[in-house]
């Protein structure tokens, strides 16, 4: 048990014997005289507002500067841009050079010289040769697919040929309905401007493949990604931006050949088995129905510098525009 020790009372210091007595608190004067109020000049109310304000007002100004800077910069950027993607290629005579100069497609190869195969190795239970034939076999697909003048005149006889016989029936549906174009290209024929197959088809993409089992059969599955490029004939094309003449498809088919030992002979031969694409340049019209046209657009041309242009190599199915 423990107890506390009573508190000492407070010491009050002794004064110094010698410290002098505190002088009485003044007051001046003029805090004895009544208050009045006076009103402020002009001079000094505006000289009171800035004072107050002069920070806000500073701001604002700074404010305003940078916005009318901004908003200039801007203005002149998009101007260049306009006069950068308006600028097609001409000739001393102002003639365009060609309905793909100006664009990536450019740089495209003509048609067939557009598709170009891997190395056919050996990918189990498919040898080298059977891998090589099937790559040939959607090499073909893709030309009377996308290139073939009966095929572009609205007959796709060649391409459903090339399938397998149990998978032709499916296909020739697509076509009735108009479901054909994330793999086939038709030509609308009433399509004004026309067509112009003189300028050729720009071409370019990959091929890969793999060795799947689905449901029991095993398949070499082969992944094409293309972009498909047709010119038409734009009056007056030197007038137009670059691309503006032009409708581009963007396309990824999945195709499958079944090993031989798994199928019926009837099953035998290309399947389709998967599609995604994507149209810049045509009428919505014409593609619900499985077709393509120009769309009388010139403003539009290429989308310069869009993140999700057709163009863009890291462009995927899933930012397609859907009619």
């Amino acid at each position: 048990m423990t107890s506390e020790e009573p508190a000492s009372p407070p010491v009050t210091p002794a004064r110094p014997p010698d410290a002098a007595e505190p002088e009485p608190l003044r007051v001046a004067d003029w805090m004895r005289e009544p208050v009045t109020e006076r009103a402020l000049t002009r001079v000094e109310r505006l000289r009171l507002g800035w004072e107050q304000h002069a920070g806000k007002v500073l701001g604002g100004t700074a404010a305003f500067v940078t916005l009318t800077l901004v908003t200039v910069l801007t203005w002149q950027g998009i101007n260049l841009a306009r006069r950068e993607s308006n600028s097609r290629p001409v000739d001393g005579s102002g003639n365009a050079l060609g309905p793909f100069a100006g664009t990536p497609a450019e740089t495209f190869a003509v048609g067939e010289a557009g598709i170009t195969l891997p190395t056919a190795r050996a990918a189990a239970p498919f040898t080298a040769q059977q891998v090589a034939d099937a790559l040939t076999k959607v090499k073909q697909a893709l030309i009377h697919g996308r290139l073939e003048p009966s095929m572009l005149a609205g007959d796709p006889a060649k391409f459903i040929a090339l399938l397998a016989p149990d998978g032709r029936y499916q296909i020739d549906k697509h076509f009735a309905a108009g479901d054909n174009l994330d793999y086939a290209t038709r030509i609308d024929p009433a399509a004004d401007p026309r067509f112009d197959p003189a300028a050729g088809i720009r071409v370019s993409g990959t091929m890969e493949y793999r060795s799947v089992t689905d449901d029991g059969v095993r398949n070499l599955e082969i992944t094409t990604r293309f972009l498909w490029v047709y010119s038409f004939a734009l009056p007056r094309r030197q007038a137009h931006p670059p691309g503006t003449g032009l409708v581009t498809i963007r396309d990824e088919v999945v195709w499958q050949v079944p090993h031989p030992d798994d199928v019926l002979a009837s099953s035998a031969g290309l399947w389709l088995t998967g599609t995604d694409f994507n149209v810049l340049n045509a009428t919505c019209a014409a593609i619900l129905r499985g077709m393509i046209d120009l769309e009388i657009g010139f403003e539009k041309g290429l989308p310069a510098g869009s993140t999700k242009s057709i163009y863009d190599p890291h462009w995927s199915p899933e930012e397609a525009e859907i009619c």
